[in-house]
Formats: structure tokens, C-alpha cells, sequence
């Protein structure tokens, strides 16, 4: 059994470019709205449980929603001052990878959503983030 630690095997590098693919300011202030969302849906307050799967499953959802957004527009991104360094757009990260990462981020969000939470929660989650999807394509 090799003895190296997994930091060895892993650059840093590729690791930060896979946490930009996901828009992390962006969830943020999305996780910061639901959350408020959350606390003022009820006269009581969900359950701790609730509040953290809840959060968890729309983070993932988003962040995997930020990703498919970086494999989708990696051709514009590219000609754009403001977005041609991402992941994408440099080549550092392929289409498809960025694509697959996206889908293991939404569907484990989705799931969490479905199990932890409820299943109206996680199909009106996945419906919002991935709608604006069909808006941006078909504009």
C-alpha cells in the first residue's frame, strides 16, 4: 500500500479550478436567500436537521447549476475579457469533465433535497436552477 498522502496525487491547482466551476460567491448569496426564505416560511422554525440538509441539497443543486453554466458557455467565455480565464475557457478543465462534475454535484444535491428534506423541495429546486438554463439557451 503506497504511503503518500492523497495531497500528492491531487494538484491544488486542478482542485481550485473544480471550486471555481462552482460559483462560490454566487451559492453564497443564493444559500444566504433561502436561508432567510427558510425562516420566515413558518411561524416555527425547521428543525436544525431540516435547515441543513435543506441548505446542503440547494448549495449542491446551485453549484452544480454554476458548473453546467461553465461547460455550456465555455465557447463565449473564452472571447470575453471578464470570463477567459475560467477553467473552461483555458482548456485546464474539458467541457465534459466540467459537465460530469456538474451532474454528480446536482444529483447529489437532488437527493439530499429528496430524502432529507422532501420531494416537492428537491423538483421545485432542480425545476428553478436548471430552468434558467432553458431561458439562457433559447435567448
Amino acid at each position: 500500500m503506497n504511503s503518500k498522502p492523497l495531497a500528492h496525487f491531487i494538484d491544488p491547482r486542478l482542485l481550485r479550478d473544480y471550486y471555481q466551476l462552482t460559483k462560490p460567491k454566487v451559492v453564497a448569496l443564493l444559500l444566504l436567500t433561502a436561508w432567510v426564505g427558510m425562516l420566515l416560511a413558518e411561524p416555527t422554525l425547521a428543525s436544525l436537521d431540516e435547515m441543513v440538509l435543506g441548505l446542503a441539497g440547494i448549495g449542491l443543486l446551485a453549484a452544480g447549476a454554476a458548473a453546467m453554466n461553465h461547460s455550456l458557455d465555455h465557447g463565449i467565455d473564452a472571447q470575453m475579457r471578464r470570463t477567459r480565464w475560467r477553467p473552461v475557457a483555458m482548456g485546464r478543465i474539458t467541457p465534459g469533465q466540467a459537465m460530469s462534475f456538474a451532474i454528480c454535484l446536482a444529483l447529489s444535491g437532488f437527493v439530499l433535497l429528496h430524502w432529507g428534506v422532501n420531494p416537492l423541495t428537491a423538483w421545485l429546486t432542480l425545476a428553478s436552477l436548471f430552468g434558467c438554463f432553458q431561458a439562457a439557451l433559447s435567448g
